[in-house]
Parts: C-alpha cells; sequence; structure tokens
C-alpha cells in the first residue's frame, strides 16, 4: 500500500489571534490539539486551495465545498481567522483571497523519512508531527483543485 506525505503551500503563518491548546489538550487531542483557534494571517498566496502553517491547515471555500459534497467524513471544518500583512496588501494591493476554513484531518498515522506505520485506515491522517499524510484515492480528489504548490513524497509501510 502506498499513501502520500503532503506538504502544501505554506502563504503565511498563525496570527496574534491564534489561541494555543495546553500540554493537557496536546496529550489528549494529539497534535492539532496545539492550536485550538487558529488565525492565519497571509504573507503571500500562490493560488492553492489546500495551505498549511505547521500543525495547522487551511482549505479554500471552493475546496470546503468539494469536500461536504464527496463522500469523505474522516475530517473536521471549523471556522478561522483570516487576514492578510501589510507586506500582503503592499505585495499583492488588488489580490483577492476567498473564504477559507479549517481543515483538520481526523485519521492517525505515524511516519519515519518516507515510510508509514500504525496507519488508522483513514483517508486524511494526521502524524504526531503534524504531517498530512493521505490515501490515493484522496490525492486524486485533491488533484481536482489546486494544489500545485503542494510537495507530494510517496510513502510506503514499514
Amino acid at each position: 500500500m502506498i499513501l502520500y506525505f503532503l506538504e502544501p503551500e505554506v502563504s503565511g503563518g498563525h496570527g496574534e489571534y491564534t489561541i494555543y491548546g495546553t500540554e493537557d489538550e496536546i496529550a489528549t487531542e494529539g497534535i492539532s490539539g496545539k492550536v485550538k483557534y487558529l488565525h492565519y494571517e497571509f504573507e503571500g498566496w500562490l493560488g492553492d486551495d489546500l495551505l498549511e502553517s505547521t500543525p495547522a491547515f487551511i482549505v479554500s471555500s471552493k475546496l470546503e465545498t468539494e469536500l461536504e459534497n464527496s463522500d469523505f467524513i474522516d475530517y473536521k471544518l471549523e471556522e478561522c481567522l483570516i487576514t492578510t500583512s501589510d507586506e500582503f496588501i503592499e505585495m499583492y494591493p488588488n489580490k483577492e483571497i476567498p473564504a477559507f476554513s479549517r481543515f483538520i484531518p481526523l485519521g492517525k498515522i505515524e511516519v519515519e523519512e518516507e515510510n508509514f506505520k500504525n496507519w488508522s485506515g483513514h483517508h486524511f491522517c494526521l502524524s504526531p508531527n503534524g504531517e498530512l499524510v493521505i490515501t490515493q484515492e484522496a490525492l486524486d480528489f485533491l488533484n481536482r483543485v489546486s494544489i500545485d504548490n503542494c510537495c507530494i513524497t510517496p510513502l510506503t509501510q514499514e
């Protein structure tokens, strides 16, 4: 079986209104518990529909609609605050950013170099280090939207 480790475009980072979880929340919820509420501040954007700011991911409204109309159920979407930095406004004064939501994979997996183990069987998985791992079916689905700036590495089972 081959799964895929995705490194989505990083277009910004955690803004000042991001709320971080406690050590207890991280222990019970995994790495996604490290961020309780995400404020994503854009510093640039190449146009992808799936973006990252470790350990959090966001999806455009286009991808959110595609996900909601799909049969995938192993993820959660949450509201998040989206803003643009002063540098972004200077560099792209007329660039419109669509709405984005936080994307939380519900599956679990462990990744070591180009191998994986302890896969929960979900299409969308998150490793303890905040790495996004998906199935071939999920990759085929994401290839219908823009993930042009996403690095994709095949993983094999240990």
